[in-house]
Parts: structure tokens; sequence; C-alpha cells
């Protein structure tokens, strides 16, 4: 009874919480929606610790965010718990077995499905370092999908634009419509079937969604959709442990993972930037260097499958940086402006656990398709999205969850969504704080610039922060083409904490986002 009424005050204070961007306690929790921060921050209060937090915040986004994660979706994380040790999980989605690559011309649909990985992902996540039950972690995400919650406006939209997509199939149109309408902003959505998956999940620790009455559902609804799911998809898949890839900047010691996690683009902007003053230049030139690094970098992305770790070594930058400086040539690169959504999250505490993790389904409403019997939405995982793919294959994409220490200490939690957006938004934020000096939520306020291969593109709209308002006069007078892009939320979602100097966490959600961070002071 307690914890049901905490989980309904906070839903009738959802107005407040939306309109709460930045925190500071000793605990902290951020997210893409705020009643999934609120669920991180009611474990907290229960005496939960950061594992606690972003579990019941993950598995809440999956019920009140459905467009951009959910229980058919994939995962990476990585996470140093109090006594500094450092590890990353690939739950990443997988290829079925019996996958045929000439059959994958689909955006969506029943063959673009995957062996999905969240479940496996969180319940592994928080059994490494959990203090409290799976059932009471998990508790808020049950009563917002049994009792329901008021659908933010932005969630909304995101529904409505895959509409005529999502009506193609009779079990999505069976869990997000009545009749031909999809629910409206501020609308009450509630997902029976999705909390009596939840419900199982809590229960047996996941072991029902890949091994029992659920599982057999999904393979034989995928299968009759002429998809490849296969039992021995559901049992064979596991997580893995993810390559821990290691740089430098400035004195700070930045900690990523590699594929199919894209940490080691991270790492080579940021060492490319390490050649370049970013504290005192303009506002002009640091857009204009972080366009040039980040077109730099991506054009490497040839060896993130052969050999990932020279993209993370000094001296490669170094050379990479001064063969830059000498050609001054602009590279083609074939990055694109593609609306891949995807949520991120973060978390800290009191004991100094700290933890970065994305989970997405891949483009809006992943593959359109929602499991039968279980509620939940699957991901795009093969098909023209991904690029080529493999029978076995893990899907790799712009994921980069990342942690950075100072003097061996936990600095920040940050990450991104948004595609190939996610690299770029996540090292112009870092770059804000250690070279600008920025505090988290004017560093990610700030405006940010995405390099394609013929123009820049540049972000301005309202409530953007500019620290000199002479930009964009000064950007009309570049040679490259450029855009200015008005409409928020192009540029990646950046969720972010930070240790303060006196002890306690500042987390910071961004403005273009309806994300939130709450703090709890633990006693």
């Amino acid at each position: 009874m307690k914890n049901s009424l905490l989980v309904l005050l906070l839903l009738c204070n959802i107005g407040l919480l939306a309109q709460q961007k930045i925190d500071s306690a000793n605990s902290m929790v951020a997210c893409a929606h705020p009643l999934a921060a609120a669920a991180g921050a009611t474990v907290l209060k229960q005496g939960g610790n950061a594992y606690d937090a972003i579990t019941a915040a993950a598995f809440a986004l999956s019920v009140v965010e459905p467009s951009m994660s959910g229980l058919g979706g994939r995962l990476q994380v990585i996470h140093s718990n109090s006594k500094g040790k450092i590890k990353g999980i690939d739950a990443t989605t997988q290829v079925p077995a019996s996958f045929i690559p000439a059959t994958t011309n689909q955006e969506d649909g029943y063959t673009t499905i995957g062996v999905p990985g969240v479940v496996k992902g969180l319940i592994e996540l928080h059994q490494s370092n959990g203090l409290l039950p799976l059932q009471q972690v998990m508790a808020p995400a049950i009563q917002y999908a049994k009792d329901g919650f008021q659908l933010l406006p932005d969630e909304a939209d995101r529904l409505r634009s895959v509409k005529k997509d999502l009506q193609v199939f009779a079990s999505t149109k069976k869990h997000f419509f009545v009749a031909d309408t999809l629910p409206a902003g501020g609308d009450w959505l509630k997902q029976p079937a999705l909390a009596s998956t939840l419900a199982s999940i809590a229960n047996d620790k996941g072991e029902s969604f890949y091994k029992g009455p659920l599982a057999a559902s999904l393979i034989k609804q995928v299968k009759a959709g002429g998809g490849y799911l296969a039992w021995e998809d559901m049992l064979n898949y596991r997580t893995e442990n993810s390559t821990l890839l290691r740089g430098t900047y400035r004195g700070f010691e930045i900690v990523t993972i590699g594929m199919p996690a894209y940490g080691a683009i991270v790492i080579e902007m940021l060492h490319l930037l390490a050649h370049t003053e970013l504290k005192n230049c303009t506002e002009k030139e640091f857009l204009l260097i972080h366009a040039g690094v980040h077109q730099l970098a991506y054009e490497d992305r040839k060896f993130l499958k052969l050999d990932q770790e020279k993209l993370t070594r000094l001296e490669y930058a170094k050379k990479r940086w001064q063969n830059a400086i000498q050609s001054q040539q602009l590279i083609k690169d074939s990055t694109s402006f593609q609306n891949g959504h995807t949520t991120h999250l973060v978390a800290a505490d009191a004991a100094g656990n700290i933890i970065s993790l994305t989970q997405s389904l891949g483009p809006t409403m992943g593959s359109k398709v929602a499991a039968e019997d279980g509620g939940f939405m699957l991901a795009t995982t093969m098909g023209p999205y991904l690029g080529k793919m493999n029978p076995g294959e893990r899907a790799s994409s712009h994921i980069a969850p990342v942690l950075i220490f100072k003097d061996g200490k936990p600095f920040m939690s940050i990450g991104a969504a948004g595609g190939a957006r996610i690299v770029p938004a996540i090292v112009q934020t870092i770059s804000r704080v250690i070279d600008r000096n920025l505090k988290i939520e004017d560093a990610l306020a700030a405006a940010r610039v995405f390099q394609l291969p013929d123009k820049l593109l540049i972000e301005n709209h309202t409530g953007i922060f500019w620290e000199d308002n002479a930009t964009f006069t000064q950007l009309q007078k570049i040679s490259m083409p450029f855009e200015v892009v008005k409409k928020p939320a192009q540029f990646g979602r950046v969720h972010a904490t930070i240790a303060s100097t006196t002890g306690k966490w500042i987390g910071a959600a961004d403005p273009d986002w309806s994300g939130v961070a709450i703090g709890v002071t633990n006693h």
C-alpha cells in the first residue's frame, strides 16, 4: 500500500516533474521520462542503490515510452561499482540462426525481428549489485502498466508519426489502438498484457520470457508472419561481457565499450580534440572544430570491426590530426541524419556506484510489431536500418554509454539517444564541461553541430543557450554550406550526472526532451 501510494503521488505530480531538469543529491537518476525517473527515485527512497534505481527506471521506460525502448529491444550498459570494478554488458539483439540475408528488404515487420536482449541485460545488471528484491524494483513499472498513466504529448506525436505502419499489424492495433485511433497526449493509457509480462519477469527473473509460454507464443507469432525467430534462438541467448575501451582527455579518464557499441569513436573524437584549444575559442570556432573532428572520426568507422583498439590509441589520433591539417581536405563521409529513436539512463549513488545505460528498439516503435500476448514492441534488427546482417550476428549501433573518472574517482556518467547523432552529442557535451567549464545543465542546453557529407547542421531554437550572440552572423561567413535546424530534439538527447565539489551528484536531462533528473538523499 505504501509503495502504491508513493507511485500514485508521483503520477499526480507529473506536471511538476516534467519541469525539473536538474537536481543535486547524494544519489541520482536521470532519464527521458519523468515517471521513469520517479520509479528510480522510489526505490532509492526505499533503500535501494544506483543498480536498483536504473533497473526500475529502465523497466518503467518500457511502459511509458514504448516508441523508444522496450522488452523486445537491445541494451548496452557500462557500470562501476562501489569498489571501482568496471564492467560492460552487451545485451543487444541477435540475428536468428535460420535467418536468410537475401530476404531483408523490408524496413519493418516480422522479417526484421531478432532475439530480444533487454530483459536478460537488466536482470544481469540488477543481480550484479542491486540491494532490493527484483519484485520491489519492478513494482512501479508494473503499476504504470496495470493502472495506467497519462501519455506525454511528445510520445503521442511519435506514435502518430508511424500510425500507418502500426495499423498493418493486428497485435499492435490490439495493444495501442482504440478502434482506429491512437491515444493523444494527456490520454490515460493502460497496458494489462504488458503488466502481466512484467509481473512474470519480476517473479522468475526473466526465465519465462525466454523459456515459457510467452516465448512460445512469440515464436509462433513471428514464424506465422514470415519471420525467423525459433526456440533455439531464445533458449541460447546470452548476454556478453563488453569490451572495455579506455582513453584520456585533458587529465580525465574515459571508459566506454566497444563493438557492437560505438565507444571507440567517442574516444577517437576526444583524442583528436586534445590537439585543439577550446577553452578560449569563439563559439563559431568551437562548433566548426567539433564538426571537423566528427567528420574525421566517422570516416574511420570502417575500422570498427577490423581493429577498434586502433581508434583509441593516442598516437593514431595524433597522426590522424596532423594529416588532416596538412591535407586540408574535406572527407566524404556517409553519415546520415536518420531518425533513430533510443533512450538513455544514468544513475549514481552515495556508495560510489555509477551507471550509464542505453536501450533501443531502433526506429520509432521498432519493427512496428507488438508481441501478441506480451504487449511489448519488438526491435528492428535485420533489414536496411542496420545494414547487412548474418545469422547469429549481434546488432551494432551508434550506442555509446560512457563513464568518466578524475583522479580515480567517478566524475560523470553520460550517454545519448538519436542514432548517428549519439556520439557527437556526447562528445560536445563532455567538451563543454571540461573545455568550457560549463555547468552540466548549460552544457546540455548549448547549441550542437552535426556534420553531413555536404553541409553542417547547426542547432538553433527556442531554449538553446548561445555563449556568443554573434555566432549565427559569424557562421554565415563560412564557405561550407550549412543549415540551421530549428526543430528541437534533432541533435541527440543527452542525460548525464556529475560529481560536484560538495560530494553530491548533479544530475541533468536534455532540455530538448521530456526527461528529468531526480536526486534522493539517503539516510
